[in-house]
């Protein structure tokens, strides 16, 4: 089955600014020649999105080691992220984006009408979407498919 978001795969990814939960500002500047991995989930502290935050933290290592960027994002505030972080040990940054202006300039799709994307892109070093899974029931599904496409590229092992 085709992925809800495939159309954007060999697309750039759009420009933009959000704060992170350390209040830093971070853009496209920060992506550039690097990979990235950059996961979207619907809401701090709820159950999938902790699972999903969680998995990601739980194979962290597997990005650092290989100098590949990693980000949450959702709409909730830089406090409501600085908190999340917290109190789950979460290595990475979450950014912030505010009034969903990054999933609106993804077209990211609310899935049952309401609920916020739960999508997960890899973005190479020209700034390319090269992956992007959506699941909004998988959650732990997103690290392991993220890696997979990373191993499939030889940027790991």
């Amino acid at each position: 089955m085709a992925d809800a978001h495939a159309y954007l795969l060999g697309t750039k990814f759009p420009n933009f600014e959000s704060y992170d939960d350390e209040n830093n500002l971070i853009s496209n500047d920060n992506l550039e020649n690097k990979w990235t991995v950059i996961f979207f989930y619907p809401k701090d502290e709820s159950p999938g999105c902790t699972l999903q935050s969680c998995s990601f933290r739980d194979r962290y290592e597997k990005f650092s080691e290989a100098g590949i960027l990693l980000y949450g994002v959702s709409s909730d505030s830089v406090s409501s992220h600085k908190r999340f972080k917290k109190r789950y040990k979460l290595q990475y940054p979450l950014l912030s984006d505010k009034g969903g202006a990054l999933a609106k300039s993804l077209k990211l799709k609310k899935d049952f009408g309401f609920l916020r994307a739960r999508v997960t892109f890899v973005i190479d070093p020209a700034g390319i979407i090269a992956f992007a899974h959506t699941s909004q029931l998988g959650v732990t599904g997103h690290v392991n498919k993220a890696l997979k496409v990373i191993k499939s590229r030889g940027i790991i092992a």
